[in-house]
Order: structure tokens, then sequence, then C-alpha cells
């Protein structure tokens, strides 16, 4: 990744610490870490790791970059890119000044603990694509350990009460050690989210390295495969494999479409180690459909802070979390597990992905939304929904939320009678209501003109003239 113009070998740099780092940091970023950001980024982590100091001052502890270069033997771009890794999992932050010179300052963060790690689905899912099935076994049995289980022994450990005096008068600690708790307390580490239609372009070219891929194709089919990779929440390693598959033996082109195929034959199959609508996202999504389907819709008080429902929060988190093929079945299934998605709905929901009018989880809200008021998903209402929240700004997953209650509470307003289905962004033909049909209507009283005794005598007139027609 090439660096900005504004970022020079000779800007000056410090390093801080956000956390402390122990050795167990240092096997976790070796063995968990190393395999995803690279060994360049590994080493830059070490030297600056290296170089914290506890108190470091601003003006004494600076250093030229170039010292960086010198030690790491990298270039200027290399370290760029290895300084954005470190920052894309969470390991550094970066901030920047501009005083008599631009300098940087990089703050370290710990990697996490290998338990969390393995919680991690993103971490965890991203590592089992980098090194396979076989190593990743490996390296997770590295951090396993055996606590003590058997049924047969006792525990007779103490507890803290029953072997230290604590002073009963206590009852607030010193303020010397609410300052100290407040000054070793662990910050927020940086947050490590993952956009659904990124690629890694540079571990994915390595991958096809040796499949007979001709010059320039994936750059020339970056958009589809980015969409296609977001669609299914594809890793770098499964998304190689189908871009294998979809080559052209004599050519080495790709086919988009047999590209496509490959990739819903590959989530369809039941078996695999892809990432699917689970069950128990099936039964949390069920759950906000049976809680959202009968409930009162009601205005949020406040625009800039919705309130959302328990329902609500639920698909909020699963629209940013699932792929929309994942979140299109798993709505689906929460109305009727025997429900599937069709051929046209997949193709309706991937042909506004392509548009890319919106982020991945408001399109998710989006199918969400549709699919509670309709059994399967059209091109034609999804696209006229999709106008609507277009002009009306929607975003974000929480806007489109919000968007949907005001228009549920419209339509109630408008009913009278609760959430009244209609079809979002069409408007309604409005028939001019005569004054007589008014419900505070009050016919005229007093003598009645010669000009309205004739115009009544005229069509008198033409109503016998018109039944003996008939006749």
């Amino acid at each position: 990744m090439a660096a900005p113009a504004n970022f020079m070998a000779q800007d000056d740099y410090l390093v801080t610490q956000a956390e402390l780092l122990t050795d167990l940091d240092r096997k976790t970023l070796v063995y968990l870490y190393q395999p995803l950001i690279g060994a360049v980024a590994s080493a830059l982590y070490g030297s600056l790791w290296a170089q914290v100091k506890q108190h470091p001052m601003f003006t004494q502890d600076r250093r030229a970059h170039t010292n960086l270069l010198a030690t790491l033997a990298i270039s200027l771009d290399e370290l760029y890119d290895a300084r954005v890794r470190l920052e894309a999992v969470g390991l550094i932050k970066t901030y920047t000044q501009f005083d008599t010179a631009r300098h940087y300052v990089y703050e370290m963060y710990a990697p996490l603990r290998p338990e969390e790690f393995f919680a991690d689905d993103l971490f965890s899912v991203a590592l089992y694509d980098t090194v396979g099935e076989e190593r990743y076994r490996e390296i997770s049995a590295s951090f396993t350990v055996t606590p003590v289980r058997r049924s047969d022994m006792h525990d007779i450990s103490k507890k803290f009460t029953d072997v230290f005096h604590v002073t009963a008068e206590v009852t607030a600690a010193p303020a010397t050690v609410r300052e100290v708790r407040t000054a070793t307390t662990r910050p927020a580490k940086p947050a490590v989210a993952i956009s659904k239609n990124h690629v890694d372009w540079e571990l994915l070219t390595r991958q096809l390295d040796h499949v007979g891929l001709a010059d320039g194709q994936l750059a020339a089919h970056q958009h589809a495969i980015t969409q296609i990779a977001g669609f299914y929440g594809l890793g770098t390693s499964s998304l190689s494999r189908l871009i294998e598959r979809s080559l052209d033996l004599l050519t080495g082109e790709i086919s988009e479409a047999r590209l496509r195929r490959e990739a819903e034959q590959t989530y369809s199959k039941p078996g695999t180690s892809r990432l699917h609508a689970t069950s128990a996202a099936i039964a949390a999504a069920k759950v906000a459909h049976e809680q959202t389907e009968p409930e009162a819709a009601t205005t949020p008080t406040q625009a800039d802070t919705p309130k959302f429902s328990a329902a609500e929060l639920t698909v909020l988190q699963q629209a940013k979390t699932l792929p929309t093929r994942e979140f299109l079945e798993v709505t689906k299934k929460a109305k009727d597990p025997n429900m599937f998605v069709a051929d046209n709905e997949r193709f309706a929901v991937e042909g506004l992905l392509e548009r890319n009018v919106f982020n991945t989880a408001t399109l998710n809200v989006l199918v969400y939304y549709v699919l509670q008021n309709r059994a399967s998903i059209s091109a034609a209402y999804l696209n006229s929904v999709a106008n609507g929240w277009i002009r009306d700004k929607v975003d974000t997953p929480e806007k489109a939320l919000v968007e949907i209650q005001n228009f549920k509470a419209g339509n109630a307003a408008k009913s009278g009678q609760g959430h009244r289905r209609s079809n979002y962004g069409r408007q309604q033909r409005k028939e001019p209501v005569p004054d007589w049909a008014k419900a505070d209507y009050k016919a005229p009283t007093g003598p009645i003109s010669d000009s309205a005794k004739k115009a009544i005598a005229e069509a008198r007139a033409r109503l016998q003239n018109s039944g003996k027609g008939d006749s």
C-alpha cells in the first residue's frame, strides 16, 4: 500500500502505550496475529514495543522515521502498509500533530488474550482462512490449558478473609487508592470492524499465483468479485477457491456468471464449513419477527436518540453482523422454516447491492422490512422502497429502523386502527370529497333561488328522458 504524500521519512514519531505488554502478548502476536498481518507488521510492532517509555517526553523522545526504516530495512511504503495493518487489527492507534514540523504518536495496545481471539468470529475465521484447518488446530493447541476438573477432588482453598484481616471501619477506598485505580484502568481497545465489501487483493493475488489466471483479470472483475464476497461473506481463501473453479482453462479468464453459480452452490451445499444461517440466528430472528409484527408502532421521541425494542435491537445486531445472503435466508426461515430463498429474490437483492446505494447493514434492514410486508421479494417493490429511502437520506441501519417506525406510526394515525400494510413510496390516490359527504356538513336553509330551481328542473328532466331510453 503506497504511503500518502503527507507521510514522510523525515517526520518524527513517539511511542506510548495504553496497556502493559507481557510475554504472553509476544507469543500471541507471533502465533495468532502474524499470519494475518505479515512478518513486516509483526516486526514493526516489536520495534515500537522496544521503544516504549512509561513517561515519554514529547520534546526529548521523538525520533525520525528514518530510524525505523534503517532498523527494519524496509521502504517508506512498506512501513506505511505495516502500520495500517497494525491499526486494522487494533494493535496500535496513530495520532498526528503539527508544531514546528509534523510528527506522529503511536499508541500501543496489547493483543487480545488467546481465549478472546478464538471467541471472536472476525479474528478466528480470518486465521482459519489464512492457515487452514490443520495448522489452525496446531496453533490453538499451543494456548490450551488444563485446569483441575476431577469430580473426586475437593476444593480446600482458603478465601481472602480467611487469611487477611480487613478493617471493618473502612467504608470507602482512600483517595490515593481511587486515583491509582483510575490511572491503571485498561482503556477500551480500538474497535476492529470488517467491511463486508472489503477484499484483501494482495493476499488474493498470492493465493491465485499458480492457477493460470490471465494478467489483469482481478482488476477487470474487481467490482463483481467485491460484490460477491460481500453478499456471501467470503473470506480470502474461500474466494480464491471459487475464482479458481470459475476460470476458463484455455484463456485463464474469470467467468462472472460461473463465479456467482459457484458461490451460490457452495453456500447452499449442506455440511460445508462456510458461515451459514445457524439455528441460533434463525431462532433469534423468529423471536424478533413474532414480537415485531403485532406491535403498535410508536414514533421515536427524538430523531437523534431513537428508542428500539428488544426485537428491533436483535434485527439491528443481525443486520450488522450477517452477510446479506445469510440474512436473507435467516429472515425468511424466521417466518416459516419451510420457506426458501428463490432465485428471483436473490437476483433482486444482488441487483440492488450492485448499485452500491446502501451499505450492507442498511440493505439487510431493507430486506427485513420487505419480508415483514410480503412473503417474497420482488425487484419492483424492493427498488420502490429503496428509492423512498434514498430520497429520505436513509444511509445507516439505525436510520432505516427509524424510517420503518415512522412509516408504521403514520399508517396507524391515518387508519386509526393500528398498523396497516401498504406499499412504501407508492403515492396514494386521493379522490376529492364533496362538501355533502363531510362529517361536519350542514344542509343550507332558506328559500331556493330561481336559478337553483331551474337547475333542479333541468336535472329532473334529464333523468326522466334517460329512463325512457333504457326501456
